[in-house]
């Protein structure tokens, strides 16, 4: 029988299903990838913070460091040393297998406090400007040691927890100013890490505890929210609305916030005001004009 060869359509290698049908298929698959990825490296994370040692946080930490506060912010400074005693007098015992806690005076006018992971607490001059009395310094840092005993600075960190802990145990990134470079452009601007507003709030009730545990009372430890509160009114702030699209809590539910728990704590909020040292705002505790 003699072969006859067919014709071959001119069509044959062309899909019955539109181009763009495709590339629309390729890019819902590689964005279910992406986002699979993504949740699972946040799976990663969290069991990574509860199993990291010590030591490596304190790796982590250093190489945190100097993006958080450039070396020539940080003070030399003898109010570092109170800052350090101070803290000392508020840490609890839970503490005791964490990385070391460090004080780093910043000099930075904005009215704030932070700690990062490691232990690194950092205290801007602002601070030390706008408080009036020892008991509303020590409630901002034992606020900071609530968020260190829960691991939220880790937790804010999120899924770039998992390329410091690896680059970490790999010795990358704490030898050179490159490396560490490297390592921070990971991990994305440090100033955007927020902690949730359960966790402010948590770390606000660790605070006043502590508060209580070395005063024998909460006096005039939130006053420095209450001129804060007082600021927002004449500026025309609602004492009382939805906190949906903040992640702390507004200053007024902070404030009432508080007053309940010593309520039902029995704790009193009334007590004698315990003074800062003289010159406290000024460096190294030298006469200063403002």
């Amino acid at each position: 029988m003699k072969y006859t060869p067919k014709e071959i359509p001119e069509e044959i290698n062309v899909t019955p299903v539109h181009p763009l049908v495709n590339f629309a298929h390729l890019l819902a698959t590689v964005a279910i990838a992406t986002v699979a990825i993504y949740a699972g490296l946040g799976f990663v994370a969290v069991g990574l913070v509860s199993h990291l040692s010590p030591e490596t946080e304190q790796k982590i930490g250093q190489v945190l460091l100097p993006a958080a506060a450039p070396p020539p912010l940080i003070l030399e400074d003898d109010r570092t040393q109170y800052l350090e005693q101070l803290l000392i007098s508020l840490q609890p015992s839970t503490l005791q297998f964490r990385p070391p806690l460090t004080i780093h005076l910043v000099d930075e006018p904005a009215v704030n406090a932070a700690i990062l992971p490691g232990g690194h607490v950092l205290i801007m001059t602002g601070l030390l400007e706008a408080v009036e009395s020892e008991n509303e310094l020590a409630f901002v840092l034992a606020h900071e040691l609530g968020h260190f005993e829960a691991r939220d600075p880790l937790r804010a960190m999120g899924r770039s927890l998992v390329f410091l802990a690896l680059a970490s145990a790999l010795g990358l990134g704490s030898s050179s100013s490159n490396g560490s470079s490297a390592l921070i452009t990971l991990t994305g601007n440090l100033n955007e890490l927020h902690y949730s507003r359960k966790q402010e709030s948590a770390a606000d009730q660790y605070a006043l505890s502590l508060i209580v545990q070395k005063y024998q009372h909460g006096g005039h430890s939130l006053d420095f929210f209450k001129r804060l509160q007082e600021q927002e009114t004449a500026l025309g702030f609602p004492v009382h609305q939805p906190e949906l699209l903040s992640t702390h809590p507004l200053t007024q539910n902070r404030i009432d916030n508080l007053t309940q728990l010593a309520r039902q704590q029995g704790w009193s909020l009334e007590g004698e005001a315990t003074p800062l040292p003289e010159g406290l705002a000024c460096p190294n505790f030298e006469e200063c004009d403002f």
